[in-house]
């Protein structure tokens, strides 16, 4: 096994070992829950645009029939990556090459979604707000907000160990 642990970790056996703690797993459960939710009620909705990116920026045209053409295939591989998700997350700890890749996609979708809703681009990454600028009124909104960004952050954070993890293979 590798000499570094973190959350995700590459074993000497090819696998991973996913050793996070029960309450996180079920944040991310949960996350994962609303964003299947989301996706197999609609994909219209604006938070999910960056889950179906743009092909063709100055042809609208052709932009709308590879919608036609690849929107549901997107939209089956992100579904089922997610399945794989959240049987991983919901309680076993050693991980296929495909468990992990699936497990790394759908938490790069539920950070592509907040960072849509937080309207975060690559740019602003490392803005962060005073988190003792309260503004009266706004105080549950901007707690919602902070709540998250914190959690942008954390699934940013397990990405990259996830990713670390598996570029060890190579």
């Amino acid at each position: 096994m590798t000499s570094q642990m973190g959350p995700v970790v590459r074993t000497e056996h090819g696998t991973y070992l996913l050793t996070l703690t029960r309450d996180h797993r079920e944040v991310i459960a949960h996350m994962l829950k609303q964003l299947r939710d989301s996706l197999t009620t609609t994909t219209d909705d604006s938070a999910l645009r960056r889950l179906f990116p743009t092909a063709y920026h100055d042809d609208a045209k052709k932009d709308a029939e590879y919608q036609r053409l690849m929107r549901e295939e997107l939209l089956a591989s992100r579904l089922a990556a997610i399945e794989t998700a959240l049987n991983v997350i919901s309680g076993r700890d050693e991980l296929t090459d495909t468990d992990i890749d699936a497990f790394a996609r759908s938490i790069n979708s539920l950070r592509l979604v907040l960072g849509t809703t937080l309207d975060i681009a690559e740019s602003d990454y490392d803005a962060r707000e005073d988190p003792d600028d309260h503004h009266g009124d706004q105080h549950d909104d901007h707690d919602d907000e902070l709540i998250q960004r914190e959690l942008y952050e954390y699934l940013g954070w397990l990405l990259e160990w996830t990713v670390g993890a598996q570029s060890e293979g190579l």
